[in-house]
């Protein structure tokens, strides 16, 4: 098999890449935004040599590819002193943050004014995934559907985009066809087992045991409560 250069796989990233989505090059300290077609600005550079060098790496890498850079703002952060678990939490912060200005394709409203809490699942069928070993694996593709409330867009989200923008709430509750499954924490399963509070606690597999069909990957082997769409409604 034919490997990828790093010029196919920024290309390909980019691609993907929604106006205004964030892209963070692994292990090299730089985060970039997309803000045209073929147009990234550098928003952060970490306060070290590794992230410099990298930066000057990515700035020849996108020129070879026919990317423009803007790197006339660029926030340096010093992450030295902080913990593995602070780092994450800012990263998410910052992702977050940025998900915020994400806008519809066709009137600019912003996605995290739609109602989020209505956004459909849909399977889009297996596609190759390239393993760093130079193989490839099939993989699930899904995506989550939300609708604009200015113009009726219907705009298809990566699932990880939607949980930045519908937050871990929107994720722990899933429509299927018929049923409702909402997901519990550790201490909720106890609750719910030890004082006998339902008779539809199930653990999902990977279809949906009453409509049979596939269950989203996030869903499956989790400890839920299931209830009737027709009876919340």
């Amino acid at each position: 098999m034919e490997a990828t250069t790093p010029e196919d796989n920024a290309k390909l990233i980019l691609d993907r890449l929604r106006l205004n989505g964030l892209w963070e090059p692994a292990g090299l300290g730089l985060s970039y935004m997309k803000t045209g077609d073929r147009s990234l600005k550098l928003v952060q550079q970490e306060k070290n040599p590794t992230a410099s060098q990298a930066r000057i790496r990515m700035s020849i890498l996108m020129k070879d590819i026919g990317w423009k850079v803007d790197e006339s703002e660029v926030e340096m952060v010093d992450i030295e002193h902080l913990s593995p678990q602070e780092r994450h939490m800012q990263e998410m912060m910052k992702r977050q943050e940025v998900a915020q200005n994400w806008p519809c394709p066709e009137c600019v409203t912003p996605l995290a004014a739609f109602p989020l809490e209505e956004g459909v699942w849909k399977f889009e069928g297996e596609e190759d995934m390239e393993l760093p070993t130079g193989d490839t694996e099939k993989v699930e593709r899904w995506v989550v559907v939300i609708k604009c409330p200015v113009c009726d867009t219907s705009v298809p989200m990566e699932p990880y985009d939607y949980g930045l923008l519908a937050g871990d709430d929107a994720m722990v509750v899933y429509r299927a066809n018929t049923i409702s499954y909402t997901a519990l924490s550790r201490p909720e399963i106890i609750d719910f087992i030890d004082n006998k509070l339902t008779d539809s606690l199930v653990i999902t597999g990977t279809f949906c045991a009453f409509s049979g069909e596939l269950l989203p990957p996030h869903v499956r082997g989790a400890v839920v409560v299931f209830s009737s769409i027709e009876e919340e409604e």
